[in-house]
């Protein structure tokens, strides 16, 4: 993984300063700049997630389609109506799903997988912490997830999603002890803090191509104002769009 390469240069970086500037004057000043460089590096990789840094996530798809991916659910006041409108458009999406929301609404669960589209995974609590969580604390909140899902449909979800798009070495240790795929994006939408519809529409399209995971959520009444623009957009622009499940079969 990429953060074992760049701790190892830095490491490396840090001995070999040390030996060739032993006695400058200047030797802490160089060894801090080391050390608040590596810093800000690791930062930027957990936050991330499309560098891949600390685990290998799908942030784009194989061939010229797309995909539409819905976190943060469900909701029964918007969940409804993006299920709506996507039976409309004969289109399936990709669900991350909240665990402790699927036991409220196990209702909702059933019909997005009723209706043919795939659920992912996106830890049971969504805790605003969970990035601080030991290896097995996290491993335990996405089993009692994925757990929580099959219970209700019967599948077992094998695609995750981290939380807030955050990562550390502790999801190498989740992805490799649960079996989960991990599913980034290429586009961030930002539909829960944009409240205009054109605003939202125009941020997506002016990125939007062939090969593009389009993160989403359905607990955002801009995206449900949005989605049929998004749609149409879409359909003219000959850019088909495909669950993950098919994405990561190919």
């Amino acid at each position: 993984m990429k953060h074992k390469i760049v701790t190892g240069i830095f490491i490396a970086a840090l001995l070999l300063v040390g030996i060739l500037y032993y006695n400058h004057p200047d030797l802490i000043l160089f060894l801090t700049i080391i050390i608040v460089l590596y810093l800000a590096i690791t930062a930027i990789g957990s936050y991330q997630i499309k560098l891949n840094y600390y685990i290998n996530s799908l942030n784009h798809t194989a061939d010229d389609s797309i995909a539409l991916t819905f976190d943060d659910g469900p909701d029964p006041a918007t969940t409804p109506q993006i299920l709506e409108i996507l039976k409309l458009a004969n289109l399936k999406a990709t669900f991350f799903i909240i665990g402790k929301n699927a036991e409220k609404y196990p209702e909702l669960i059933k019909a997005i997988n009723a209706d043919g589209h795939i659920i992912g995974n996106h830890s049971y609590s969504h805790n605003s912490g969970i990035g601080i969580y030991s290896r097995q604390k996290l491993v335990d909140d996405v089993n009692r997830c994925s757990d929580t899902i099959e219970k209700i449909t019967g599948v077992r979800p094998t695609i995750f999603r981290p939380p807030f798009g955050v990562t550390n070495p502790r999801y190498a240790y989740l992805l490799q002890t649960t079996g989960l795929k991990s599913i980034g994006w290429t586009i961030r939408s930002y539909d829960t803090t944009i409240e205009n519809e054109k605003k939202l529409y125009n941020r997506i399209t002016s990125q939007l191509k062939a090969g593009s995971i389009v993160l989403l959520h359905d607990t955002s009444t801009t995206t449900i104002r949005m989605l049929p623009a998004l749609i149409n957009y879409c359909n003219q622009n000959n850019l088909p769009v495909k669950p993950i499940n098919v994405l990561t079969e190919q």
